[in-house]
């Protein structure tokens, strides 16, 4: 009499340390993505919106360089490049942040926060990048495809250092736009899910859409103490060759301060946090 046959349980095993953490987020973004591709039509139309709108944009800088030959100091292809910037920084802020900071007032008030914090992951990493818009992934390609047609009017390569100083200064630029985020976030809790904070990231990443030198005094200093001039001004200066090289040391400074200060933050606030039942 034969044996009857043995049946292997294969258990995925999630990974320790930090790759454990890109593993739940690989598995919620391809839940997400799944969800997304439904509706493909959608997805088409708004990434031909996105098109629009950054050709609209190029076009509508080129009116004010029918009047001057250049704004605060900065040519048409210059401006050009911090205006791709903004839609490359905008759209990671669309992608990767707004979705999830969209639903933080909702987590607060159906209690849905409360099931976040009891998940074996830390809860900062779920409730700000657990959900993504596919729509807008595009966004970043195009705004760096713009950036780059600002590069080509001016008949600029960027050199290598040019090129690894952008990507050091890009990076630093996501990364205080996601402390941002954070910090509203965490003032959602305390609040109670306040719906009109989302408009407060967008609100500063859109007074990045030209360099911060085009504005009058006040304003040019503060928003560099803000410091809105790190999220397009400064890498903008990295591709043209003309950034000072103490921006390497303070952009990435600050962005690293602020990411701190905005994760101690999130947990004062969830220390306040009661839950959905008190």
């Amino acid at each position: 009499m034969s044996a009857a046959p043995r049946v292997r349980h294969v258990r995925e095993e999630v990974p320790d340390g930090w790759r454990r953490y890109v593993h739940v987020l690989a598995v919620c973004w391809r839940a997400a993505v799944a969800e997304q591709l439904e509706y493909r039509a959608d997805l088409l139309a708004k990434t031909l919106m996105s098109m629009f709108w950054m050709a609209w944009a190029g076009v509508g800088v080129s009116v004010y360089f029918r009047f001057t030959g250049d704004i605060a100091g900065w040519s048409y292809g210059e401006v050009l490049v911090v205006v791709g910037l903004f839609f490359a920084v905008n759209g990671v802020r669309q992608a990767f942040f707004e979705p999830n900071q969209d639903r933080m007032g909702e987590y607060v008030r159906r209690g849905t926060l409360d099931h976040v914090l009891s998940q074996p992951v830390d809860a900062q990493l779920l409730v700000t990048l657990r959900h993504i818009g596919m729509h807008n992934l595009v966004d970043p390609v195009l705004g760096l495809v713009l950036a780059g047609v600002g590069l080509g009017l001016l008949g600029r390569v960027p050199s290598v250092g040019d090129l690894a100083s952008f990507v050091l200064l890009f990076a630093a630029a996501v990364a205080l736009l996601y402390a941002l985020v954070l910090a509203l976030m965490a003032l959602g809790v305390l609040l109670v899910g306040a719906e009109d904070l989302g408009q407060v990231s967008f609100s500063l990443v859109e007074l990045s859409r030209f360099p911060v030198q085009a504005y009058r005094q006040p304003l040019t200093t503060l928003l560099v103490v803000v410091p809105v001039a790190l999220l397009t001004t400064v890498p903008a200066e990295a591709l043209l060759g003309r950034l000072g090289w103490w921006w390497l040391l303070v952009s990435p400074a600050v962005a690293v301060a602020a990411v701190a200060a905005a994760s101690l933050g999130w947990r004062a606030a969830l220390r306040r946090y009661s839950g959905a039942s008190a």
